[in-house]
């Protein structure tokens, strides 16, 4: 089935400045493509192979900076159980030297709205520590626990990196199985592979080709198999921001 979806911003967090993945996709010239393991395996690699954890500037390790988005658009926004353990034990090594792009988690039909949160910190690392004392590793199908996960995880989602600790979030991610069967969506996710681009606040440089809103060009891709495909674009022009076909096999 097709369902036109209107072009909107997609924001990661609360923090400013940050683009869109969709746009990055386009202007880096990736995919994210959530049954593509090899691609997530193989840009962590290279993230681990080249000090990246130490120097992560586009200026300064262009390539650096690419592979981290890879890893980052598709831990961000693909289901936990497609993305390697690899990937999610590792990924946060990176969120000191590295720029994230702005992406939420891919939707889930028929699940919730998310609770409201809060990036203050504090909130997290308690509903974390609470996890642990009411066991929830072992059982989290108790609403108490459903509630201190959806916590947890709007802060390791939504907020800047150093909100929480990074105990929380490793145990973020050990989690994730046993609170897996709580599923919920963010406001705006029908929109995570639309690019809509403001180029005025846009600092990547001036030498990366033509403006975004005078393409349309291929973003993003779930990939042929049981979970759909998905392809963003950007088109219209200065004054006039279209509607793009977003396709669910």
């Amino acid at each position: 089935s097709a369902t036109l979806v209107n072009a909107c911003s997609a924001e990661r967090s609360l923090e400013a400045d940050v683009h869109s993945c969709a746009c990055e996709a386009i202007e880096f010239e990736f995919e994210i493509n959530c049954e593509d393991i090899d691609t997530m395996m193989e840009s962590m690699t290279f993230l681990k192979s080249n000090n990246c954890a130490a120097v992560c500037t586009e200026d300064e390790a262009p390539e650096c900076f690419r592979h981290y988005l890879i890893v980052q658009s598709h831990h961000d926004y693909c289901p936990e159980e497609g993305v390697p353990e690899e990937i999610e034990d590792g990924f946060h090594d990176f969120d000191t030297a590295c720029t994230a792009c702005g992406i939420d988690r891919m939707a889930t039909e028929g699940s919730e709205d998310c609770p409201a949160g809060t990036c203050d910190k504090g909130p997290g690392d308690d509903a974390y520590a609470a996890l642990v004392l009411n066991d929830c590793i072992q059982d989290c199908s108790s609403d108490e626990c459903k509630d201190l996960y959806f916590t947890l995880r709007y802060q390791h989602d939504k907020c800047p990196h150093d909100t929480i600790s990074s105990a929380s979030e490793d145990g973020m991610h050990d989690l994730e199985v046993p609170c897996g069967i709580h599923k919920c969506n963010y406001d705006g996710v029908d929109n995570q592979l639309v690019c809509v681009d403001d180029h005025d606040d846009h600092d990547h440089g001036d030498d990366h080709g033509d403006d975004h809103d005078e393409e349309t060009a291929p973003a993003m891709s779930m990939g042929d198999g049981a979970s759909g495909a998905a392809t963003a674009g950007l088109t219209g022009s200065a004054s006039f921001l279209a509607g793009v076909l977003y396709i669910m096999a």
